[in-house]
């Protein structure tokens, strides 16, 4: 196979937003272009870090009386996402982290702007299926996972020049199947 710029891609998001989220258990496409089931909704603007996809294989070895390897053994797989979410006063971003039960949201009226209360507590955060959508001129990759929890948030500050980003670690669990995410994709190369 030859060389082909077709193939790489630059990870920018689509205008319609770049990553989206639903209640596990929500209809996930399995293309690259249908569009989402109705109950995803778009996290909003991330901040220019993107989107960090890491896979760790926990893998060892079986060594013979001597030295020699003579067995590969699999002892796990792990998947993660890293994004931080720039809107800090939206509230599917604080539905993520404190779970949507804690979070209300209350739209603007003559007396007050859209207001929002948030209830930290301990309570482990919600599972949630997500799709992360990159465009790059025609090509369109679309990154599905169907069970993801955020695992970790990482410290939100708030100064004077900068914005009070939510970051977080979402954790794939694997899906019925045994896949933790799928990737989908079009070149955008059509034929004549």
């Amino acid at each position: 196979m030859a060389n082909s710029i077709n193939n790489v891609v630059v990870g920018k998001p689509l205008v319609t937003g770049g990553v989206l989220v639903a209640p596990k258990g929500a209809t996930v496409p399995t293309d690259a272009s249908t569009v989402p089931d109705a109950a995803f909704k778009a996290v909003g603007y991330l901040t220019d870090s993107g989107v960090v996809k890491s896979e760790k294989r926990n893998t060892g070895t079986i060594n013979a009386w001597g030295g020699d390897a003579i067995a590969a053994t699999s002892k796990g797989y792990d998947v993660t996402f890293k994004l931080d979410l720039a809107e800090f006063l939206n509230a599917v971003t604080q539905g993520l982290i404190y779970g949507a039960a804690n979070v209300v949201s209350t739209p603007a009226s003559a007396s007050a702007g859209n207001l929002l209360k948030v209830t930290a507590t301990s309570a482990p955060t919600p599972h949630n299926a997500w799709i992360i959508e990159i465009l790059n001129d025609s090509k369109k990759v679309r990154l599905v996972v169907p069970d993801g929890k955020v695992l970790e948030t990482g410290d939100t500050t708030f100064k004077d020049d900068a914005i009070a980003a939510a970051a977080l670690t979402l954790q794939c669990f694997p899906d019925a199947s045994g896949a933790y995410y799928y990737v989908y994709s079009d070149d955008g190369q059509h034929t004549a």
